[in-house]
Parts: C-alpha cells; structure tokens; sequence
C-alpha cells in the first residue's frame, strides 16, 4: 500500500448518499417515521391513506417523583459482605427503593402526544428527507394528481415544526394528549396524572408534580405549525419560508463542522448520514442532554427503562459522534448536567466507599442525577463514573478546552479515581478490586453477576488512571502517585483458562451476552498492548466469534465492529454496521433495542423498544472505519474492507486536536491534515 502524507488540504469531493426516503403506506408506528427534533422538542412524522401522524415529545418531560438517594447501607464493605455470605436478598433489599403511596417508585420521562392531520382524498405515498438541509417531503395522491407536501424544523422563536401544503388541498388537524391511550392511562392514572385541557390548538397538560406542557398547533392558509412548551406559549406569528430557511442555515453550519465519510456501502453511507443527522437533532449545544430514546418519546405508551440516562453504555454511545465528528460543544449540556450533580455524587461515594471528596454516579439515573431502579449491580458499577470522566478528558483533548480542564474535569476525574483507589485491595504484590461487576452479565445468579477483579473495570480504572497522568502533564501539575501505582500495579484484564479475557475471576466469557464489556481494554478504552497480549487478545476475539451473537441486541453491533476495525478484521467490521440496519432498523430507518426480524439474535421482541445509542454508535462506527487508534497510535482506513476500491472521509477530529481528510484510491492512500480546532 503506498501512502502519501501532505498538508495540503486533500482535494477530494465527499459527496452524501443522497436522501433518505420512507415508503408510507408502509409507516405503522411513530418511530418508523421521519425525525425531526430541534434539541428539545422531537416530532416524528408518519402515517398512511389521508391521515398524516405528528407525533411530538420533549426530551426534558418528566416525572420527577420517585426514585431514591444513596443509604448508608450501601457501603462498598457491607455489599461484599452481603456477597460472600450469598445473601442475594440482602443485596436487593439495601437497594430496594421504597415509594410513596400513589406515586410512581421511581422519576420517568414521559410521552406527550401527537398531531392528527387529516387530508380528504388524499393517498400518502413516497417521502425523502435530506439529512444536509433539515427538510424533507412527501408525495401523495389527490384529484388523480401527485402533489407535495413540504417539511422542516428549526429552533427559531423557541423551536417550530412546519409543514407547506400545496394550494387547494384541504387539511384538518386534532391534537391527542398521550393520556388518551389506554396503556399510558393504565400506567398514570393511580399516580395523579388527570386528562388534558383541550382548546381548538391544543391542549395543556398539567401534571402532579412538574410545570405543565403545552402542544399546539396553527393553520395558516395552506401551513401548518407545531410547537411545544413549558410555560403555556403557543404557536409563533412565523411563516413556512422561515422555518425552512433558519432549518437549511442551521444544518449548513453543521455539516461545515462535521466530518463527512464517502463509502461504496449505500447501507453505511445511509447509517453516517442519517445518523450523524439525527446525533446533531438530539444534542444541540443550547438543548437538553439526549436521554436513552433522545426526545422521540412515543406517544402510546410509556417509553422502556423509564427513558433515562445510562452511563454503563447507552450516553456513551448516544454522545459518541462528537468526538471524531467534530461536534464538541454539543457534549456539553450533558457535562453540565452532569456537573450539577456533583453535590449527590459527593454524597455518594462517601456513603458507598468512605471517600470525602469523590464521586460516585449510579448507572441509571434522572435528569436531576436521582438513582432510578432497585438494579444493585448497576448502582455499584464505578466504570458509569469513570466512562464519564474519560468522555470530560476526551472532551478536553478533543476541543483544546483546558480551562474546563482546570475548572471541572480534572476534579471530577480524580474524585472518580479516589473511589476506584479505596475499591482495590493489595494482592500478591499487585492491587486487585476484590467485588465488582462487568454490566448485567449474570444478573439473576449472584455467583455470575459479581467477582474479583472484572476485566471491565479493570479497563475503566487504566483508562483513568493515563487519563489524570495526561491531564497532570498538561496542567503542569506532578500526578499523583496513586494514579502511577494503579498503572503499574493493578492487572489490565483477567483471564484464565485459554480463552482471553475473562470477565472476572474464575468467570470466563462462555454465553453470548450483548456488552462487550470483557473486552473494554481493546475498545472503548485502549488500554490494552495488542503486541505484548497478542496471545490473550487473540483467543479473546476467537472465543467471542465462536460463541456467537445469539443474545445481542441492536448497540451490540456497532461496538462489535470497532472491535473488529481495532483488530484489523475490516470485512467483519463493515458486515456488523450492515447486519445492523437489516436485523434492527425498522422500514423508516429506526433505530431498535431487539431484532426486528428472527434468526440473528434471540431478542427479538419486535419492533416497539426504540433507542438512539445504535444509531449515534453505528454513525460513530462508520468513522472508526477510516480513523481508529490503535494502542494510541491513529490508523487509517484499518476498518475498510479491501474491496472498497474508491473511499474518502473528510475533516474527522483527532484526539490531538487536529482535523484529518483522507482518501483510498487503488490502494493508494493520501493524508492530508488540518491546524488544530479553534
């Protein structure tokens, strides 16, 4: 292979796959339909025959009671006591949270409602939506003619959906409060939720213990308006050509600042595009943080896992794309949320491990850092903390923001560490963390959910400890010893009998399990020397492969093909992104939990359980394809199959804080880079 290196910049043209389209009369649930979303408020927009669905949802929409704060039970000493006794019951009931009559056991997002538009005559038939500009269409049948209508969002006037009918069609439109559905008023009524103020443009929604929410809506002439709020504002005095104009201004400017990939995939090259589109909808810099489901909440029920923040996996992934997509300030309504907990997650870790000045943040958790659930093994995962503290420092790297450096990351890094440091025990000359889990691997058995010494954490508490040596370096600060001795001093993976990592002492990886997480030290966290371990790594990825994907669900892909880019395996690492779009997008490109159809993975519950971690991942992916770090070092096109004879990618961020453009023509590679990111 040759390989031409200039600073020039690369003169190569990235053109998109185009639009992408929906089929209608196919479109039978909202999260089949188009996405829009302005940070805040989503609208997915679907149907068939003459009835056109908006259905709308905002991402900060909850229920804030419930829940439960950390107890003094839930020290680190008492939970390993508690394990070596087998006290299964104990475990739970120390994390059991206790609910207050008539209200729900733990905070939740909630659905709102949607838009029913209403077109006599007409036959809604074929759809595009154009990732680069924000608008879309739709074509349908009315008088034996094809007419259009046209769509967009913007963020102007506190945000507005539009529509742009033809002239002469008549429309009418209904607002439905989610209430409406049986299975919400099932699940809100014993807890005090009362049915909606309906108004010819909407209605108001008052809830039990939160501001209430508006939906409503406006026709003008042939346009129509969407919009929601929290303070009782209505439809804004805006036309279409506004909407549409401060859609394709606001899109531009994203796409300027974003990497772009050109593959010969069309599935890829539609995962990238649509993907990155619908990271930069959900995570606008002036939004609200993405939960699991981002702010597409259907409308008919209750949205899975309460529609809340992750941090074993699910906000990683969610965030991904800001890092080699160039999208930096969109990471930091999440970090400021994030920090504004800090008093909680003090409180935390001074409960769990006796540490002053650490952090602890649990697993699952509400917009306002409340632990959500009973799920102990979550609740104790100290990588969620430690995954975060990477994502600030990436951040950092990434941006070239040394003042949040300074100012927040670096404390919330080392209270991180402070707690994996009172974790760990010495061993034999070594440190070791006596107890502690790999993410829901044998959650219903306690001798296989938690042991010794789980590669995962492991791989988090290298990752942090590089991390605050780096951030030390830079600041111009002496690490501190401890974070020296956890790099030297505590394993990097555990295994045993020949098949690499184990996932923890005396557990080797033998069932198919949708977290990688036995493997974190290769990917995410890179921790892990592929030539001084070539032999565990090796048996690592030949064990994985041979126990199969039986019991994946849909983000285990995308990580399953960085996995397989880090290892140089480029065939199997673009074959994960297109077995992902076939086994867990539905007909309108959505992104799902379970399988939609049978014979890849065992879950496979349909098509209903719809999250935005594989979707942000697999765009994530899609760029790890042409730019990986591998033991530090960055290599190119590592995950591109050699049959791709012509691909090029265009101003990926480095971790140095440059900009990268490439092309592979032929064989022939050229690398051209940019200055480093304002």
């Amino acid at each position: 292979m040759r390989r031409i290196v200039s600073a020039a910049v690369l003169a190569v043209s990235l053109a998109s796959a185009g639009a992408i389209e929906w089929n209608f009369p196919r479109i039978g649930n909202c999260h089949e339909g188009m996405a829009f979303a302005d940070g805040t408020t989503g609208v997915l927009v679907w149907g068939g025959g003459d009835t056109l669905n908006l259905t709308a949802s905002r991402a900060d929409l909850w229920d804030h009671r419930g829940g439960y704060p950390w107890n003094e039970a839930q020290s680190y000493t008492n939970i390993i006591d508690a394990a070596k006794k087998h006290d299964e019951a104990r475990l739970k009931a120390i994390f059991e949270p206790d609910a207050k009559p008539g209200e729900p056991r733990n905070p939740y997002v909630l659905p709102l409602g949607r838009v029913v538009v209403e077109i006599p005559g007409a036959e809604l038939k074929r759809g595009e939506l154009d990732p680069f500009s924000g608008t879309a269409w739709i074509d349908f049948t009315h008088g034996g003619e094809t007419k259009r209508i046209e769509i967009a969002m913007a963020k102007i006037h506190g945000g507005v959906f539009a529509l742009k009918f033809p002239e002469g069609v008549d429309f009418s439109a209904k607002a439905v409060c989610a209430m409406e559905f049986p299975d919400v008023r099932k699940a809100l009524e014993p807890t005090g939720f009362e049915d909606a103020e309906y108004s010819p443009s909407g209605f108001v929604w008052r809830l039990p213990a939160d501001p209430p929410v508006a939906l409503s809506f406006a026709k003008r002439g042939n346009e129509f308006f969407l919009a929601t709020s929290r303070n009782g504002a209505g439809v804004p005095d805006v036309a279409y050509a506004a909407v549409e104009g401060a859609a394709r201004e606001c899109w531009k400017r994203f796409w300027e600042k974003s990497a772009r990939i050109r593959v010969p995939d069309e599935s890829i090259q539609r995962i990238f595009d649509y993907g990155m589109y619908r990271f930069g909808a959900m995570t606008d810099p002036e939004g609200v943080p993405a939960p699991l489901q981002g702010p597409w909440v259907e409308d008919y029920k209750l949205p899975p896992w309460k529609g809340d923040y992750h941090f074993n996996i699910n906000v990683q992934m969610c965030y991904s794309p800001a890092f080699r997509g160039g999208h930096f300030k969109n990471l930091m309504p999440l970090f400021t949320m994030i920090l504004s907990w800090k008093p909680s997650l003090r409180e935390n870790a001074r409960k769990f491990a006796g540490v002053e000045d650490g952090y602890v943040l649990p697993h699952a958790v509400s917009d306002r850092g409340v632990c959500i659930g009973g799920y102990w093994m979550g609740t104790i995962d100290h990588a969620s903390t430690a995954w975060v503290a990477d994502m600030m420092w990436r951040y950092v790297k990434y941006s070239g923001d040394c003042d949040f450096l300074r100012r927040e990351a670096y404390d919330f890094m080392k209270g991180a560490m402070k707690v994996y440091r009172a974790m760990m025990e010495e061993r034999d000359g070594k440190l070791s963390i006596p107890f502690a889990v790999s993410p829901e691997w044998g959650a219903k058995d306690l001798d296989r959910s938690a042991g010794r010494d789980p590669s995962f954490q492991l791989a988090a508490a290298h990752r942090l400890a590089r991390d605050l040596i780096a951030a030390a370096e830079l600041l111009g600060e002496e690490p501190d010893p401890m974070w020296l001795d956890v790099e030297e001093c505590l394993p990097f993976y555990t295994a045993g009998g020949g098949t690499g990592f184990d996932v923890f002492e005396g557990m080797p990886f033998n069932a198919s399990h949708h977290h990688h997480s036995h493997m974190a030290g290769l990917y995410p966290f890179d921790v892990i020397d592929l030539e001084k371990n070539a032999a565990a790594v090796e048996d690592t990825y030949r064990n994985w492969v041979e126990i199969g994907h039986g019991r994946w669900v849909g983000w285990s892909l995308p990580w399953a093909s960085v996995l397989n880019t880090h290892a140089g395996r480029a065939e199997a690492a673009a074959a994960m992104l297109r077995d992902w779009e076939t086994f867990f997008c539905d007909e309108g490109h959505g992104s799902h939990h379970q399988s939609v159809f049978k014979g890849f993975t065992n879950y496979t519950r349909g098509r209903k359980v719809m999250q935005m971690d594989a979707a942000a991942a697999a765009a994530t992916a899609a760029m790890e394809l042409m730019v990986h770090e591998v033991d530090g070092k960055t290599e190119f096109f590592r995950g591109c199959p050699a049959s791709w004879k012509d691909v090029s990618f265009e101003n990926i961020a480095l971790s140095d804080g440059r900009r990268v453009s490439g092309r592979r023509l032929d064989g022939a590679v050229e690398i051209n880079y940019a200055g480093n990111n304002p």
